[in-house]
């Protein structure tokens, strides 16, 4: 409910909108969820401030647990990089509690997902526009079938896909800048949650990423990887990003998939196979790990997310659960 002063402003901003040419539905609309916004802000601000919500944020990794049947198991891995499907969710979670006991702002760069630790910090890339962003872990989900990590709203609108809902992704973990933050957490301090990245560090990741052909940084600094400009290269850039910086790479065209499982005996991988093909034509393909050789059982490619969201619905309910959604 607006008040008299609230009221007054927003006739005041749609005249002189009115007068820039654009229509009273649309500047209506905006109007309202902005003010909403910043009156949800107030509120929430209002609530810790009396003691209605009380924070208490832990470093957590958690033991395994099940949603909706299915098992999930946190770890701390270092190494983590997987591709999928990235959603977001923001004000209808906004003020509550997220899994390490922070509380939940949707306007701050934070993300939920399944198994790393509380707090990680992960690069997110936008496979569909090349946008990639630095992005810190403090909750769990997305609890979703064929998604592999929830931004938070202001996460997603930095890297393009709030609007869409849904994009292509990739996820990687940020060894160094991950570490940091465990040891922050141990030690009980939780300063980054307040929005001050400039505490964070501007360390080298621990492996470099793929996409890697220019890149453009949220101050607008673009550098090509096989020139240097200033000593930095895009590689270094994208490295030494913060939490909430927007680094922008060369989009890559990718495959949607759905992978069934991986085995280290072909016969087993191609008995599966014959199982789920009745959802969509597959194929076996090898692939090295570590050294040895697994086969990789695949339904695809599909055509869309959609496509894959029904290809793996259909694959779990032939009963292989672990089953997910992988972008080449």
């Amino acid at each position: 409910m607006l008040d008299k002063c609230q009221f007054r402003h927003l006739k005041l901003a749609l005249l002189l909108l009115l007068l820039a040419g654009c229509s009273t539905a649309e500047l209506t609309v905006d109007l309202i969820k902005k003010s909403k916004k910043r009156a949800q802000q107030v509120e929430i601000a209002k609530a810790v401030e009396e003691g209605a919500i009380t924070a208490n944020p832990v470093y957590k990794i958690g033991n395994p647990y099940q949603v909706g049947g299915v098992w999930y198991y946190p770890e701390r891995d270092l190494a983590y990089d997987e591709t999928g499907i990235g959603s977001w969710y923001g004000d209808e979670f906004a003020g509550r509690l997220t899994a390490n006991g922070e509380i939940f702002d949707p306007d701050m760069v934070t993300a939920a997902h399944k198994t790393l630790p509380m707090p990680s910090v992960v690069r997110v890339t936008n496979l569909d526009n090349g946008k990639s962003l630095v992005v810190r872990i403090n909750d769990r989900g997305p609890f979703v079938a064929g998604r592999i990590i929830d931004l938070s709203r202001e996460a997603a609108r930095l890297i393009g896909y709030r609007d869409q809902g849904i994009a292509r992704v990739r996820v990687q973990v940020l060894a160094e800048q991950t570490l940091r933050l465990e040891k922050l957490a141990k030690d009980g301090n939780f300063t980054e949650i307040t929005g001050d990245v400039s505490a964070m560090p501007t360390v080298a990741a621990v492996e470099q990423p793929e996409v890697s052909m220019t890149a453009t940084s949220s101050s607008g600094k673009t550098v090509d990887s096989d020139v240097e400009d200033d000593n930095v290269s895009a590689l270094e850039l994208l490295a030494r990003s913060r939490v909430g910086e927007v680094i922008t790479v060369a989009p890559i065209e990718t495959q949607i998939w759905v992978q069934v499982g991986a085995f280290y005996a072909e016969a087993n991988a191609s008995n599966v196979l014959a199982k789920v093909e009745i959802v969509g034509a597959g194929q076996v393909s090898p692939v090295d790990v570590s050294g040895q050789t697994l086969h990789r059982v695949r339904i695809g490619p599909l055509s869309s997310v959609e496509a894959a969201d029904r290809a793996l619905d259909g694959v779990i309910g032939l009963g292989f659960s672990g089953a997910r959604i992988v972008v080449d």
